[in-house]
């Protein structure tokens, strides 16, 4: 039995008021590979780790040296060759927080159901399971999300409104130390840092080459999981009166 995993975070944009969580799925043998190739990547340019924040705003790691725009082009070049020669296909789910807010506030969704995070994930999963299923049917895949806010009782909610069963997601960090005080590093979390890094350019030349599914969940779809899951709004006071436009 093959073993697929697919690694995933999340990430708030900056610049609109959405809610992502990105990844990308390969088999268990290729992430061994891209680990190694990953790692001498950054070790090429003196690079411990790649963050997509610290690489936008120079800070950390990125602090001398890295204003030179064919230095930045030379490492986003170098890390999106090592992600696209190893991974399957890339995967993410989005959410207008916008949207999320006010079904929130019509529905109690985030307390009933799922943060952003959960409900991202759970549809994410979902959605990988079934083209894991088309395509790769005697693989076993496993759902590593990177740590934040987010538990499994929100992904077995989502999951039930997909009827998507299978292995437990994993929360992991991004990076630890190990038994032996060394610095241990979780790669594909960073290589999902290229989707911001790169201002789109990365996302277009997997999209051009047919290696990324994305969903944007709107307001209806929202409303179906609420009613998929029992919620309905809920109901007016006693004796509350309608709201009346003014006349005249």
């Amino acid at each position: 039995m093959a073993i697929s995993i697919g690694y995933f975070e999340a990430r708030p944009a900056d610049d609109a008021p959405m809610f992502t969580v990105c990844g990308y799925v390969s088999s268990k043998s290729r992430w061994r590979e891209f680990d190694e190739d990953w790692a001498r990547a950054l070790r090429h340019e003196a690079l411990l780790a790649f963050d997509a924040r610290d690489f936008i705003h120079g800070t950390r790691g990125f602090t001398s040296g890295w204003s030179d725009p064919s230095r930045r082009r030379r490492l986003l070049d170098a890390l999106s060759q090592v992600a696209e020669r190893h991974v399957l296909r890339a995967f993410a789910c989005s959410v207008s927080l916008e949207d999320y807010a006010a079904i929130d506030a019509e529905y109690g969704f985030g307390s009933a159901v799922a943060g952003p995070y959960g409900l991202c994930a759970g549809l994410l999963t979902a959605r990988v399971r079934r083209w894991m299923a088309e395509r790769h049917p005697d693989d076993l895949t496993l759902f590593v999300f990177e740590e934040g806010d987010i538990d499994h009782r929100e992904l077995r909610r989502i999951a039930a409104v997909d009827r998507s069963d299978g292995e437990p997601p994993q929360l992991w960090p991004r990076h630890w130390i190990d038994e032996r005080g060394r610095r241990r590093h979780l790669r594909p979390f960073e290589a999902c840092d290229l989707f911001a890094a790169d201002g789109g350019a990365f996302m277009k030349r997997l999209l051009d080459r047919s290696r990324f599914d994305r969903e944007i969940v709107d307001r209806d779809r929202l409303v179906r999981i609420c009613h998929a899951l029992g919620l309905e709004r809920p109901a007016a006071p006693v004796g509350a009166l309608p709201h009346l436009a003014p006349v005249g």
